[in-house]
């Protein structure tokens, strides 16, 4: 048995994924809101993106569609966190890999196979061991926003990849351009933007929980299958609970650990290379 090389990219991009979680809660105690912390690492990426892409590149109808829908997923999930909670948010911003059946077969005509769509529904009833509770129809909607909008940026990004755009001017065009959605809503969310918590958290997520592991994501996909990567990127919440045990004393619930299961060895198995 092998794995393919998309599945150790996709297991590298998941750990960073995983800190931004602890990032967040520590961030929170040092003043930082969820909007200020989505602000800064938009603004600190889209400095970065100058010097990591070529700029002639990020002057594109693409690159500004990328960045538009990865600012506006980054301000859904942002807030879905905080409306419905962290276990709740996370398990169903993975409702991503149904949308992104449906999307990456309506752009550049990727199979829908009955594989993808029952590893999908695993990873949901998996997170959901994590919440296992009744969520209110507006907290539902939130988190299928987060998720549809989660897919959107995964699809067109693939789509982009057939079009022989490189990983790190996906990279950069995503994070110079979501500053344009992030930036207009800063009337509506001032309280914590100016606080240590939220620059300090905005600067982690822009390396951290941005341009390092979306190039990552980003390679792996380019090579598997749109709706398997993200159904494996579902390993993001299974790190961030085993980093919540040493960092923040937070301890695995038994569902939460039969889920981690599930995930790890339902992306294990989507991520075989089976060409050996």
């Amino acid at each position: 048995m092998r794995l393919t090389s998309g599945f150790r990219d996709l297991m590298i991009a998941s750990l960073l994924w995983g800190t931004i979680g602890i990032a967040v809660q520590l961030a929170y105690r040092d003043g930082g809101s969820s909007y200020g912390i989505v602000f800064y690492r938009s603004l600190f990426s889209a400095i970065l993106s100058i010097f990591i892409t070529d700029k002639s590149k990020l002057l594109t109808v693409k690159a500004v569609a990328l960045g538009v829908i990865a600012g506006i997923f980054y301000e859904i999930y942002a807030f879905t966190i905080i409306y419905d909670g962290a276990p709740l948010s996370s398990f169903l911003l993975y409702t991503a890999p149904l949308f992104v059946s449906i999307f990456a077969f309506s752009l550049f005509g990727e199979k829908i196979t009955v594989t993808k769509l029952l590893a999908s529904l695993l990873v949901v009833g998996s997170l959901y061991l994590s919440y296992l509770g009744t969520p209110s129809i507006l907290q539902v909607l939130w988190g299928v926003a987060s998720g549809a909008s989660y897919a959107a940026l995964i699809s067109v990004s693939k789509y982009l990849q057939t079009k022989q755009v490189t990983d790190w001017d996906l990279v950069g065009a995503q994070s110079l351009w979501s500053l344009i959605p992030v930036g207009l809503a800063v009337p509506f969310f001032r309280e914590g933007l100016f606080s240590l918590g939220s620059i300090w958290g905005g600067a982690f997520l822009c390396i951290i929980g941005t341009i390092l592991p979306y190039y990552f994501f980003y390679r792996g996909v380019r090579v598997m299958d749109s709706t398997i990567a993200t159904i494996i990127s579902a390993l993001e919440p299974v790190f961030t609970t085993l980093l919540a045990y040493p960092i923040l004393g937070q301890y695995l619930t038994p569902p939460e650990i039969l889920g981690a299961i599930l995930i790890l060895v339902s992306s294990i198995w989507l991520g075989i290379d089976r060409r050996t």
